[in-house]
């Protein structure tokens, strides 16, 4: 039987895409201007917002299309702009921001909203997120409830995927629950994750899931690895993404996201 082709290639960004240091490298650079070329589309699927993202990527070709905050967001390049944005319900955050502080004392919030992000003071305290030097310090999250793209739960004492078993049983009304490097989780809307996310850009641009192939590295990847076509997991990834995907690529020190493309691109053998 021959393999569908691949039209678009969804790949997360930090431990993926991105060199260590979290940048592009030469190697991956190429790759993508001749994924470009060659009409095999692209779509970055990351966690990170929309504000952090797109300094990282600028200069790469193509790469119109980005998957931002879990899912939640679709930000077009060629426009400029956010088209398409999941929040969280406004009936849903304070029955999750009640449940959390009741069930797990010592937590804080932070949030990504319309125009930033929001913190708690605590919260800076506990787990500064990465590429943010300012924001909007309130003494607790409460009325008046902003609109909350993605919501950041951490604590003092607890990470991660321990945080992430604490934090899971809170969750409400389908809200989802993942972490992937940071110390703190993160909170999106109800069935909002990067599969979701990646299924709105095939929807605008008519590809079948068939014709998807995923890269990624941790927990945040693994519902977007199971939708796929074809998955690709990291082989420093999470052990919940390698046993996700169906092939594995050398680490992202080694550019295993870009030799995927390569690989991609290369003609079919005889």
């Amino acid at each position: 039987m021959t393999p569908t082709r691949v039209r678009l290639v969804a790949c997360d960004l930090d431990g993926t895409l991105f060199a260590p240091g979290g940048r592009l490298s030469p190697r991956t650079l190429a790759a993508l201007s001749a994924a470009d070329g060659a009409g095999v589309t692209v779509v970055p699927a990351t966690g990170r917002s929309h504000y952090t993202a797109l300094p990282r990527l600028a200069g790469s070709a193509g790469l119109r299309w980005l998957v931002c905050s879990n899912g939640a967001i679709l930000y077009d390049r060629a426009e400029d702009r956010v088209v398409d944005r999941h929040p969280v319900a406004a009936d849903a955050l304070p029955a999750l921001v009640a449940a959390v502080r009741d069930g797990l004392p010592g937590a804080g919030f932070g949030w990504e909203g319309l125009d930033g992000f929001g913190y708690e003071a605590g919260f800076l305290d506990m787990r500064p997120p990465a590429d943010v030097t300012a924001g909007e310090v309130l003494d607790a999250l409460g009325p008046p409830w902003p609109v909350v793209t993605k919501l950041f739960v951490g604590h003092r004492d607890i990470v991660r995927e321990d945080l992430l078993a604490l934090v899971g049983p809170l969750m409400v009304d389908g809200l989802v629950v993942t972490c992937s490097g940071a110390g703190f989780v993160e909170v999106t809307g109800a069935g909002v994750d990067k599969a979701f996310g990646v299924a709105r850009v095939c929807e605008r641009l008519g590809i079948d899931r068939r014709e998807v192939l995923a890269i990624g590295d941790h927990l945040n990847d693994v519902a977007l690895l199971r939708w796929a076509g074809r998955s690709v997991a990291m082989a420093d990834g999470h052990p919940a993404a390698l046993a996700a995907a169906a092939e594995v690529t050398p680490g992202c020190a080694d550019d295993g996201a870009a030799l995927v493309l390569e690989r991609v691109l290369a003609p079919a053998h005889p």
